[in-house]
């Protein structure tokens, strides 16, 4: 009969192979999923969406629309300047055309101003009026603001 010291490092020797291949081959305990799910909007967005449902009910409102819906260029490198950006929210009226783009920023923008006006820069440059907040306005507010 084995004595406990034996079983011991029979025990530890198992672990060690173990965690030998789980560092020369990890892909054998990941999961096989490339892709997961994700919220469309923060809980802060999600308020400001329907407070714009709220001020403008006529009107469609689009929350994370990529860059690329809304401007385009022939020239591979600009368009590449803002292929991965996307606005928070897009009013469009009644034949859905776009009224305003509305950017709502949260802590997470401060420092980030430079950035910010050059994303602002870009729509403004393709025609459209840029409003960014950094709290939810109110209904009186938004109307205001929009219908200037």
């Amino acid at each position: 009969m084995p004595d406990l010291s034996q079983f011991i490092f029979f025990i530890i020797g198992c672990l060690a192979t173990f965690a030998l291949v789980c560092l020369v081959f990890p892909r054998l305990f990941r999961s096989k999923q490339k892709f997961f799910p994700r919220r469309v909007i923060t809980a802060f967005e999600s308020k400001m969406f329907h407070r714009l449902n709220e001020a403008f009910p006529n009107y469609h409102i689009l929350a994370q629309v990529a860059f690329s819906a809304l401007i385009t260029n022939q020239n591979y490198k600009i368009r590449n300047r803002f292929n991965r950006k996307v606005t928070d929210f897009v009013i469009l009226d009644q034949t859905y055309n776009v009224l305003v783009i509305i950017e709502l920023d949260d802590p997470s923008h401060i420092g980030k101003e430079q950035e910010d006006a050059e994303r602002d820069a870009m729509l403004e440059e393709a025609g459209y009026r840029v409003i960014r907040y950094t709290n939810i306005p109110t209904v009186h507010t938004l109307r205001h603001d929009v219908n200037k």
